[in-house]
């Protein structure tokens, strides 16, 4: 493969969450870095796995990209109304620059946790992506 589409997933997932206002309007933002202090509810990318997905004519990656919820609600309802705000943001296919098309698109993995450190709750939902050049 001659590029990755790693940076276009990452703009095209954070320009639908940033732009669905009722998620916007539920959480103080969608984070690729974090700062001290920012308020809860908030949303944020994490890391990405990436396998190849080509073949002898074609270049593709198989992508997860993970999404974590952060709330310092006392129980998981906050959570899972973030859940399912992300998910409805991310129903429509995505739209990458870059010369990449989506291929596939769904969700594999969600998960809530409660942080002993920060007595927050974290909300982990993992999305699988696979992208042609």
């Amino acid at each position: 493969m001659t590029k990755t589409s790693l940076l276009a997933l990452q703009m095209s997932v954070y320009a639908k969450l940033a732009s669905h206002t009722p998620l916007t309007s539920k959480i103080s933002g969608v984070y690729d870095e974090v700062s001290e202090g920012t308020a809860y509810p908030y949303v944020t990318i994490g890391n990405p796995t990436v396998n190849d997905w080509g073949s002898h004519t074609t270049e593709g990656e198989d992508i997860t990209l993970t999404l974590h919820v952060w709330s310092d609600y006392k129980g998981k309802r906050e959570v899972y109304e973030i859940f399912n705000l992300i998910l409805e943001a991310l129903t429509t296919t995505l739209t990458l620059s870059g010369g990449f098309s989506m291929e596939f698109q769904r969700r594999e993995f969600m998960e809530v946790l409660e942080d002993n450190v920060t007595n927050a709750r974290h909300g982990v939902i993992r999305l699988r992506y696979k992208i042609m050049q």
